[in-house]
């Protein structure tokens, strides 16, 4: 692995610690605060320019009391000023009483600014329950 390729997985760590401490500031410094970027959670349409993603992580945050995220299976690949991470998600979540544990693959992509690695678009798809959890690392 790169220097690079190891900075941008890094990115993408910081991006799931944010998820999950719940804290819009940490979500904040993880984005590059642009009209263009976008978001696709699982099961929402599709969420363009910053104030529109920003909105969205307020609202998961509000609504959410607890977020465990175990991401797995990364391959990563940068060309030049852009990058990608393709993983898999378990989030275990607690929301208005229910406890909740979902799958879910997703891919990451970050711009590289001033030599920082931000997260330009963030595309989340449901997956079924996988049959064992071998390979999975957790982020903290």
């Amino acid at each position: 692995m790169t220097p690079e390729e190891e900075k941008v997985l890094e990115a993408n760590k910081n991006f799931y610690r944010a998820l999950q401490s719940l804290s819009l500031e940490e979500m904040e410094s993880v984005w590059l605060q642009e009209d263009w970027v976008r978001c696709l959670h699982p099961g929402w349409d599709l969420l363009e320019g910053w104030e529109a993603v920003h909105e969205s992580w307020q609202q998961i945050f509000e609504n959410t009391t607890f977020l465990r995220i175990t991401v797995g299976v990364q391959s990563v690949r940068v060309e030049k000023s852009i990058a990608w991470v393709c993983c898999t998600e378990k989030v275990s979540s607690a929301a208005e009483g229910r406890f909740e544990t979902a799958y879910a693959q997703a891919t990451n992509i970050f711009k590289l600014l001033n030599g920082t690695w931000f997260l330009v678009h963030h595309h989340s798809s449901h997956l079924p329950p996988p049959l064992n959890n071998q390979g999975a690392e957790i982020v903290q």
